[in-house]
């Protein structure tokens, strides 16, 4: 069997270093605790600030609020906290009453609809607030075109943010409505069997008004560990990062039987094993065991490795090239055309070479890097 890969460990550390402060520690730590004190609050409370934090990260602190009720927060915290709480609870409303009016005109046109990322998760735990700007809908790509015309007829108009499977609708004032998705994983086409089976596992429900298609818990797992790491790797929605945990922590609880396999086909289906498995390391070093037996569950396979090993190139040799020549004046190449102009033809061939996983692993290899290989 396959283990956890050293040079995997190298790029989680990176991306804790760049997005986890000493104090985003401190409060995970006393928010996931196995067994939350009021001595360990209390700690957290002295060097987590909420009026330093910001609402994105205090706003978890309602979450220990909610599932430990025994838990006294101070004067000066619990009003805050709760005013905060009644905020968001709020802006939710404000952002459902949108997409409620989306929703039920493509329920009128028999337009199915599912639900995924933030919506979702509060349609399944509808006490919790949490950080919300749109709500998140996947249609099937043939009913992608009807599904903007109806947001149009609606008021709503194409943000044009640049997507390629989705369309972000807004209202005349430029507030977010709906984020309407033809796929919800770039690398998987509408029509790829990942998206088939979204639809097919997918339950009725009714969330928000609105008659919607709910998918099920370890195809929202999985959506949520793959955006953890687009986001991290695009650097995007960086202040809700967070929540991902609260959301892969609650989804295996609530449901007996969850089937980790189904999240493994899911990243197969999808052409993202690589990203979920690095998704898991992350969120094992933030949470220790919050997935547990994650080297059985998520086991690293030869596609992965190449995927590992290609982003240790990348960002420690190609960037630092591609970097020194956007530098290069134009002058500078006219008057030293050979060192200059090696330096461009290097970047062109590495840029071509970094596909070729035997080259990248001999490159780092006699670099003295560590390669991701776990055999």
């Amino acid at each position: 069997m396959r283990t956890a890969s050293p040079s995997i460990g190298h790029i989680v550390r990176k991306l804790l270093n760049e997005y986890v402060s000493e104090r985003d520690r401190t409060l995970i730590d006393c928010v996931f605790a196995s067994a939350p004190t009021q001595e360990s609050l209390d700690a957290c409370l002295h060097l987590c600030d909420i009026e330093a934090m910001g609402a994105h990260l205090s706003l978890m602190l309602s979450y220990l609020m909610h599932d430990h009720p025994e838990l006294r927060f101070s004067e000066y915290v619990a009003p805050r906290l709760q005013g905060l709480i009644r905020f968001y609870r709020f802006a939710n409303v404000e952002t459902l009453s949108r997409f409620a009016n989306v929703g039920k005109a493509l329920n009128a046109a028999n337009i199915p609809l599912l639900i995924f990322k933030g919506a979702a998760m509060k349609a399944l735990r509808p006490d919790l607030a949490r950080p919300m700007g749109d709500v998140d809908i996947l249609v099937r790509p043939e009913h992608l075109a009807a599904t903007v015309r109806i947001c149009e007829k609606l008021g709503l108009h194409d943000a044009r943010t640049g997507s390629a499977h989705a369309v972000d609708m807004h209202t005349a004032d430029g507030k977010s409505a709906v984020d309407v998705h033809s796929a919800v994983i770039e690398s998987a086409k509408g029509t790829s069997a990942f998206h088939r089976d979204l639809f097919t596992r997918a339950r009725s429900a009714t969330a928000f008004g609105v008659e919607v298609l709910l998918p099920a818990h370890e195809d929202l797992y999985f959506l949520a560990v793959a955006n953890l790491t687009k986001n991290l790797r695009e650097k995007t929605s960086i202040h809700g990062l967070f929540y991902a945990l609260f959301d892969c922590r609650f989804l295996p609880a609530d449901k007996p039987g969850f089937d980790w396999s189904l999240v493994r086909d899911d990243a197969r289906e999808a052409g993202v094993e690589f990203e979920v498995r690095l998704g898991v390391d992350f969120m094992n070093t933030l949470v220790p065991g919050i997935v547990p037996d994650a080297d059985r569950r998520f086991p690293l396979t030869v596609k992965m490795e190449d995927y590992c090993n290609r982003l240790i190139f990348d960002d420690e040799y190609l960037r630092q090239r591609r970097e020194a020549c956007r530098a290069i004046r134009v002058v500078d190449l006219k008057n030293y055309p050979a060192h200059y102009g090696s330096m461009i033809v290097k970047l062109l061939l590495l840029k071509k070479l970094r596909f070729f996983p035997a080259f990248v692993r001999w490159y780092l290899e006699t670099r003295g890097k560590k390669v991701c290989d776990a055999h």
